[in-house]
């Protein structure tokens, strides 16, 4: 059998990293373990020390540097041996089986990475509805969400997470992994729970604030350099571009009923109509085409306006003289 290493990657997870470490402790038992590392992204409270009483590496990054998750991430990967990688959040909890059910598809020579079904729980712990269909048998996977492992061989020929890149870097990732001939799996078992899933409304606001959505732009612009960048678009942002078609029927919509052509103009406003109504029914509420239309709205201005500002940077440069620390 392959050997594993964990990354857990956080910051100011004093509130959840114990209960994660605990949970990839017990499922590292399941296959007679694992190399633990977590990564610390300068947190300001107790998570450090959490993690370090738990028994398990710790390598804290500077703050002054670029810190991101796909940062974590990145430190992680070259500081750990494992033949497979796996990344799990610091909000996470791994399911007790999920390395036992993963590791055997990595006996396919072609398997660069293999996920399973995420929960997001809210602040209760109570499990938030899936929007979506769940796979019920194995499948190939256009791009992971952020935790799932991965063949280090895979990582190494068409290189791991960017460090400098903080939204989409999971898809920029994949997407160097399918074109250098490597398969993503998606397979129908519960690979674990995310302490503190966002509402859909909550996390807009959290992009927002955030400047999320100018990132898009900038890991189109990596993608791009890449030479990856029309599958970044047209696979990762299909539903902006969607969403810009429909904008220019609505637009056609208007334009036929101001020249006259009632009928026309009806039928496109219908099928708007009935869109919408399908995107309400989708998200299971009636804010789903507000959201929808303000999400795509942010992100079709952010993949412009991010890749015109996105300063490009080599991820070789990334530090890896990170302080270690154990119990």
């Amino acid at each position: 059998m392959n050997s594993l290493s964990v990354v857990v990657i956080g910051r100011n997870e004093e509130a959840r990293i114990a209960q994660c470490l605990r949970s990839v402790m017990a499922a590292a038992a399941q296959v007679g373990g694992a190399e633990i590392v977590m990564v610390d992204s300068a947190s300001g409270d107790r998570t450090v020390e959490i993690a370090r009483s738990c028994g398990v590496r710790v390598l804290s990054l500077n703050s002054d540097w670029e810190i991101s998750a796909s940062a974590g991430r990145f430190v992680g990967f070259h500081k750990t041996q494992g033949e497979l990688v796996m990344f799990v959040d610091g909000d996470t909890v791994i399911d007790r089986e999920w390395f036992r059910v993963a590791m055997p598809y990595f006996n396919q020579a072609d398997v660069a990475g293999v996920m399973g079904h995420l929960n997001d729980l809210d602040a209760h712990g109570k499990e938030l509805p899936y929007v979506g269909r769940r796979n019920a048998r194995v499948i190939f996977s256009p791009w992971f969400r952020g935790i799932g492992m991965y063949r280090r061989a895979a990582m190494d020929e068409a290189g791991t997470f960017n460090p400098y890149l903080k939204e989409e870097e999971e898809a920029e990732l994949a997407f160097r992994l399918t074109r250098q001939g490597w398969r993503l799996l998606n397979v129908p078992y519960k690979m674990g729970s995310h302490l503190r899933g966002t509402p859909p409304f909550d996390y807009l606001l959290r992009r927002l604030n955030h400047g999320g959505f100018v990132l898009i732009g900038h890991t189109l612009r990596y993608a791009v350099n890449a030479g990856n960048g029309t599958q970044f678009v047209f696979k990762r942002c299909r539903r902006a571009i969607n969403f810009a078609a429909a904008t220019l029927g609505l637009l056609a919509g208007t334009t036929f009923a101001l020249m006259g052509h009632h009928f026309v103009a009806e039928v496109i406003l219908a099928m708007l109509a009935v869109a919408l109504a399908a995107i309400a029914i989708k998200k299971r509420t009636l804010m789903g085409p507000v959201i929808y239309i303000a999400d795509n709205s942010l992100i079709l201005c952010g993949l412009f306006i991010g890749f015109l500002t996105a300063k490009v940077k080599d991820p070789r440069d990334y530090p890896l003289d990170v302080a270690e620390s154990c119990q």
